[in-house]
C-alpha cells in the first residue's frame, strides 16, 4: 500500500522524501557512531586507570606479606587510596573475605578473577551510585592469594553520554524541516527541465512535429533527453510525410484506373457497338482490373512486412530450390529480348521465412534486372553461404543507376524520367526491400551508368544449420 502510495507522488516530492532520509540516516548512523566509540573510549580509560592502580597494590601486597588479613595489608591498601582518592578499594583473600575479616561483596568477582588468573570487570550498582568495578588476582610465587577489588563511579559518564543522546535527537528533528527545504529545492532544480520538457511536449501534434524543443539544459542527461527527443521528432515527421505521401500516391494509383474504367463504361454505354467494340471495351477494363489488383497486391504485402509478428509464423525454406524457380522463370521472361540469364546456386541453403513472400522480394529484383537490361544482354544470378549468411547477388548488363539516384531507388513508386516508357509502377523495388528488412536482412546495390547493376541481398541461414 505505502508502495503504490509512493509511486503516485511526483518525482520532484521522490526526491524530496529520499533526499531526506538519507540525510536523516546519515547523520543518525553518524552520530550514533560518535557515541559508541565515545562511550567505549571512556570505559577503556577508566579500565586503563583500574587496572594500573590495581597492579600497583597487588605487587606490593605479594611482595611483602603472605597475610591479607595482616595490618601490614591494611596499610598498603589505605596507601593506595590515599592516591586515588574517591575510588572503592579492597582486598578479598582465597575465601571471599576481606581485611576485616568481613565476607566480601565481591566474592563471586574475586573468585572469577583467581580462576581465570587474569582481571575481570563489571559494571555494579553500590549505594547510589553505579561503579566500573576490577577485581586483579593476587599471587605470591605463582600462588594465588586473593584478588585486589578497585571500583571508580560511571555516573557521571553516563549522563553525559545520555545528555550527549538527547542532544543529538534534538538535532536530528532539526535536521528533518531544513533537509525538507533543501530536498525540495534540489529535486525541483533536477526536475525542471523534465517539466519544461513535458510542457513543450504537450503542444506538439501531429500536424507540427516539425518543431523543435528548445530548453535550456543545466546536465548532459537533459541535454541527451532533449537532443533523443528531437531526433525522436523528426524520424516521426519523416515517417508521416512518407504516409502521407504513400497514402496521396496509392490513392492516385487507384483513382486512376477507377476513372478510366468509369469513363470506358460509361462510352461503351452511350450507343450500341459491335461485338468487337464491346470487348476492346472489356479488355481496356480488364487492364485496368488488373494494374488496381497489382496495386492492392503491393499493399498487402507493405501491410504484411510491418507486423510485428511475423518470426511466430516463419518456416525453413529451401533458399537455393526458391532461387532456381526464379532462374526458370526469369529465362522464360528474357527469352523476348534474347537476354543470357545465367546461374551458379549452392544447393541445400536453409533460412527462415515466408516463402512466397521471399519468392515475391527476389521476383522483383530478377523482373527490374530484366526489365532495365537491353536486348542480348546477361543477367546472372548467384546463390552462396557466407559468415552465417545467405548471399544473393543479382547482377545485369543494364543502363546502370547514377550513384545520385542510388538512394531513391527503394522509395515507393519511384520512377526516373527515361524509365516511364518501361512498364511498372515504382513499387517493385520498395516491396522487395521491406520484405527482406521484415527477415531480418538487408539488400544493397551498386552500380554505375553504362555498366550494369548489381543487387546484393544477406538472409541469415537458419540456425538449424544448412546442409
Amino acid at each position: 500500500m505505502i508502495k503504490n502510495n509512493f509511486k503516485r507522488l511526483s518525482i520532484k516530492e521522490q526526491l524530496t522524501i529520499w533526499y531526506t532520509l538519507i540525510i536523516f540516516a546519515v547523520t543518525a548512523v553518524l552520530f550514533l557512531s560518535f557515541q559508541l566509540l565515545t562511550k567505549k573510549y571512556l570505559v577503556y580509560e577508566t579500565d586503563r586507570s583500574l587496572s594500573t592502580h590495581a597492579a600497583q597494590i597487588a605487587y606490593s601486597v605479594s611482595l611483602n606479606t603472605t597475610n591479607l588479613r595482616s595490618t601490614q595489608t591494611q596499610n598498603i591498601l589505605n596507601l593506595g587510596q590515599k592516591e586515588i582518592p574517591g575510588i572503592l578499594a579492597e582486598i578479598v583473600d582465597f575465601h571471599g573475605v576481606d581485611t576485616k575479616g568481613e565476607p566480601s561483596s565481591f566474592k563471586e568477582l574475586s573468585a572469577l578473577a583467581i580462576k581465570n588468573n587474569y582481571p575481570v570487570f563489571t559494571e555494579q550498582k553500590i549505594g547510589d551510585m553505579t561503579m566500573r568495578v576490577i577485581a586483579y588476582p593476587i599471587k605470591n610465587a605463582e600462588v594465588p592469594l586473593g584478588s585486589v577489588i578497585m571500583g571508580h563511579p560511571i555516573d557521571i559518564y553516563q549522563k553525559t553520554l545520555a545528555q550527549l543522546r538527547n542532544i543529538g535527537v534534538i538535532l536530528l528533528l532539526f535536521l528533518v524541516v531544513p533537509s525538507i527545504l533543501i530536498g525540495y529545492f534540489l529535486a525541483r532544480s533536477a526536475t525542471e527541465p523534465i517539466t519544461k520538457l513535458g510542457a513543450n511536449i504537450n503542444k506538439i501534434t501531429s500536424e507540427n512535429l516539425a518543431r523543435k524543443v528548445n530548453l535550456s539544459v543545466g546536465s548532459k542527461e537533459t541535454e541527451l533527453l532533449v537532443s533523443n527527443f528531437n531526433a525522436l521528432l523528426d524520424r516521426l515527421d519523416k515517417a508521416f510525410n512518407l504516409e502521407r505521401q504513400f497514402l496521396g500516391e496509392m490513392a492516385h494509383e487507384i483513382k486512376t484506373p477507377l476513372a478510366v474504367m468509369k469513363s470506358n463504361s460509361e462510352i461503351t454505354l452511350s450507343k450500341e457497338r459491335s461485338a468487337e467494340g464491346y470487348q476492346d471495351s472489356i479488355k481496356q477494363t480488364l487492364s485496368q482490373i488488373n494494374k488496381l489488383s497489382n496495386n492492392m497486391a503491393s499493399l498487402m504485402d507493405f501491410a504484411w512486412s510491418q507486423s510485428s509478428e511475423l518470426s511466430k509464423t516463419f518456416n525453413k525454406i529451401d533458399i537455393s530450390q526458391l532461387l532456381s524457380e526464379i532462374c526458370n522463370v526469369a529465362r522464360y521472361m528474357a527469352l523476348p529480348k534474347n537476354i543470357q540469364v545465367k546461374s551458379n546456386i549452392d544447393a541445400g541453403v536453409l533460412v527462415l521465412g515466408k516463402e512466397e513472400k521471399l519468392y515475391q522480394a527476389i521476383y522483383n529484383v530478377v523482373d527490374n534486372a530484366i526489365k532495365f537490361t537491353p536486348k542480348k544482354g546477361k543477367v546472372f544470378i548467384e546463390l552462396s553461404k557466407q559468415e552465417g549468411y545467405a548471399l544473393i547477388k543479382i547482377s545485369d548488363s543494364g543502363v546502370g543507376i547514377e550513384v545520385e539516384k542510388q538512394k531513391d531507388i527503394f522509395s515507393r513508386f519511384y520512377r526516373t524520367e527515361k524509365n516511364m516508357d518501361i512498364a511498372g509502377h515504382g513499387l517493385g523495388l520498395a516491396i522487395s526491400e521491406s520484405i527482406i528488412k521484415a527477415h531480418g536482412g538487408l539488400i544493397a546495390v551498386e552500380s554505375a551508368q553504362g555498366k550494369g547493376t548489381t543487387f546484393t541481398i544477406s538472409l541469415k541461414l537458419d540456425s538449424g544449420g544448412s546442409s
